[in-house]
């Protein structure tokens, strides 16, 4: 995100605002992908859902030249914190 902002602030052509959202997904498929990455962790049994109609791209971040990491990247990076910082075993 941080590398958004520096590019949204960098570049001239840069105007208005900018959604930096690189992944739309329901948790009932963001939990799924973590069972299939990681099914030795606990995972909810219900989930409830929430009004996940949105619309949000960035579209404009793109344009300037912005690319997001794959959300498995994202996912294994911030599981390998969450394990050296105790929050997870």
């Amino acid at each position: 995100m941080a590398e958004a902002l520096l590019l949204v602030y960098e570049k001239p052509e840069a105007e208005g605002r900018y959604i930096c959202s690189s992944h739309t997904i329901t948790v009932q498929d963001f939990v799924e992908k973590l069972k299939s990455m990681y099914p030795n962790y606990y995972h909810p049994k219900q989930i409830a859902e929430g009004d996940e109609d949105w619309d949000l791209t960035s579209e404009k971040l793109l344009k300037l030249g912005w690319s997001y990491r794959p959300l498995e990247e994202t996912i294994v990076d911030s599981i390998k914190d969450y394990q050296e910082k105790g929050i997870m075993q």
